[in-house]
């Protein structure tokens, strides 16, 4: 083969993605650097299948390429998927626009491409896929001045891409620790290999079945005995935007945020990678630099632990309208996912890429009134398949149906888990007909009742009693956005503006808002609250509280200490509310919820 083209070039590279996706238990059972978060696999494999399915057939290499760096750069996921991503854009950037390329060519534009890898990576670390992909490169140059052949140019080159990835055994500590390889540079072999496989054997299409039978034996064989020490930085945080600011800028404003930092751009397309303490810090930095059109983020933290430290096999699942402190979800190993804030028409991660530090300067801000929405099926899915991998049962606990489509998706995502791979996980859900302070009370209990032993069907039982008598009641300073979000009528605001009423919003027993009680100020308010309290206290069954806020906390404080008073022990905690919640409430809303036997 002395030429190769578009078409023949897009057919090996779907097929060392298929390759990768066959292999990425593997890549996540070997994933130990930078973190161990066991992703890699699902990374690689998620950027490669994506891109090629993307990528439409075309005769000219330069075309194909230049789609395969567009795409890579719109779908790549994590470290190892970033550094895919800029290796198909430096290589597109190296060929010259024309329709098939020779070996000579074609070797020399991959060795050229070494350095803009580098160069886009803030710390390259040696030992990784980086020390792999340059062996190779400058082998395929060396070896491009000589052979005219592709299938031999690609055989013979690997040779050195096999040994360096060998090496890497050596090069980083947590590997030498643990006699593997770089998750990242077996991964980048894999690709090699079916590319290779498709370039020798183009007529062959079903390797796939093999090769999974090799994954599950070597998945089955290798074992780590490695406990990571402590992050870091806790979350992967990537985001996507159309940009015209130049990589260099972007480095610059945000490259000492974090570590594991990659710029990856191709035309306006770029995509930013780094692991932080706080996704809403850089997404704030990024939001006025072009169009943001994705941010992801991955509690890496929570991710090890599924690994190598879970404290039970009974994985808790709920979403973020629940509103627990980060010491309690750290506690109990709780997995939250985030529903989905609309600003402008910029998507962000509820309590990850938007917290009360930036949503009210957003809403102020904002040409339109934002809105909410649950979080896909599909991220559910991936959330829940994720979790499935390492523990016996799931536990999942919604915010209520009736306030929001997020208990469908979960519903739709268990049905589709259960259908599929993880026919016999143990999963059970429930709506728990409350949301904010009192959802957060709700899920904590579950918590203690996993940590003490207790099998699903118990859990859920003893959680529907505390459902039908805890309850939450909301002050708010105006009714106006929960009119404007459509959760009280125009009409009702209309009258509680006219009379100077305050309302007590809470929740009926089906979860859907109501309007509790009525008085003439937010003093009145806070008494009536208190008034029921003490009732509940005075029948024996009251067992916890708390006291959420938006954007409120003296007032928060105030309330909690009048609380004691009446109950005669603190609230469990006091916090800031979520912020798709606090759109609702509206700033210096405070709320009391309770949990009752």
């Amino acid at each position: 083969m002395k030429y190769l083209d578009g078409n023949k070039f897009l057919m090996a590279f779907k097929n060392g993605a298929e390759l990768v996706t066959a292999r990425k238990h593997h890549l996540n059972e070997i994933n130990l650097f930078p973190v161990p978060d066991s992703d890699t696999g699902n990374n690689m494999s998620f950027t490669l299948k994506t891109t090629a399915l993307k990528v439409d057939p075309d005769s000219s290499i330069y075309n194909i390429l230049k789609s395969i760096s567009d795409n890579a750069i719109e779908s790549a996921r994590g470290n190892s998927g970033l550094i895919l991503a800029q290796f198909f854009s430096g290589l597109f950037s190296k060929v010259n626009e024309k329709n098939k390329i020779n070996t000579k060519d074609f070797a020399k534009a991959v060795k050229k491409t070494v350095p803009y890898l580098y160069n886009n990576i803030d710390d390259p670390q040696e030992g990784t896929m980086l020390s792999v992909i340059r062996d190779w490169a400058e082998k395929m140059d060396e070896k491009g001045e000589k052979i005219d052949d592709f299938i031999l140019l690609f055989k013979e080159s690997m040779d050195t891409a096999l040994k360096s990835l060998e090496d890497t055994k050596h090069q980083l500590e947590v590997l030498r620790e643990n006699n593997t390889v770089d998750a990242g540079a077996q991964g980048f072999i894999y690709l090699l290999e079916g590319m290779i496989d498709y370039l020798v054997n183009p007529e062959k299409h079903e390797f796939l079945d093999e090769e999974e039978k090799a994954d599950e034996v070597i998945a089955e064989d290798e074992e780590f005995a490695i406990r990571p020490e402590k992050l870091e930085h806790r979350y992967c945080t990537e985001v996507f935007m159309l940009t015209n600011t130049e990589s260099k800028e972007i480095k610059e404003l945000i490259h000492d945020k974090g570590d594991s930092f990659i710029v990856a751009s191709s035309g306006e397309r770029m995509r930013i990678h780094i692991h932080t303490d706080k996704p809403d810090y850089i997404v704030s930095l990024l939001r006025d630099k072009g169009e943001i059109i994705d941010q992801k983020v991955d509690d890496m933290q929570r991710q090890s632990e599924m690994v190598y430290n879970k404290k039970e096999d009974v994985a808790l699942v709920t979403d973020s309208i629940a509103d627990i402190p980060l010491e309690l979800i750290d506690k109990y190993q709780i997995n939250v996912i985030p529903l989905n804030l609309v600003i402008d028409g910029v998507n962000y991660l509820d309590k990850l890429t938007i917290t009360p530090d930036y949503f009210y300067d957003y809403v102020d801000e904002a040409d339109e009134f934002p809105s909410s929405s649950q979080p896909t099926v599909d991220y559910i899915y991936n959330k829940l398949e994720e979790i499935a991998d390492h523990y016996d049962s799931i536990l999942i606990i919604s915010v209520s149906e009736a306030l929001s489509g997020t208990a469908k998706a979960f519903k739709s995502a268990i049905k589709t888990l259960k259908n599929g791979t993880k026919k016999n996980i143990n999963i059970s859900f429930l709506d728990s007909k409350l949301n904010s302070g009192a959802q957060g009370l709700l899920v904590q209990k579950a918590a203690e009742l996993i940590e003490k032993g207790n099998n699903l069907d118990q859990i859920n039982d003893k959680l529907k009693d505390y459902r039908k008598n805890s309850r939450i009641f909301v002050n708010v300073n105006t009714i106006d956005y929960m009119v404007r979000g459509g959760r009280v009528s125009s009409m009702k605001g209309f009258f509680a503006r006219i009379l100077n009423l305050k309302p007590i919003i809470s929740l009926d027993e089906n979860g859907d808002g109501i309007i509790w009680d009525k008085a003439f100020s937010r003093k009145s308010v806070n008494k009536k609250m208190l008034d029921q309290l003490k009732k509940v206290k005075d029948s024996g069954k009251l067992e916890k509280y708390n006291i959420v806020h938006a954007d409120a906390e003296e007032m928060a404080k105030e309330l909690a200490a009048k609380t004691e008073k009446v109950v005669g022990f603190k609230p469990e905690y006091i916090m800031n509310i979520s912020s798709i919640t606090a759109l609702n409430s509206g700033k210096d809303a405070v709320a009391l919820s309770y949990l009752a036997e």
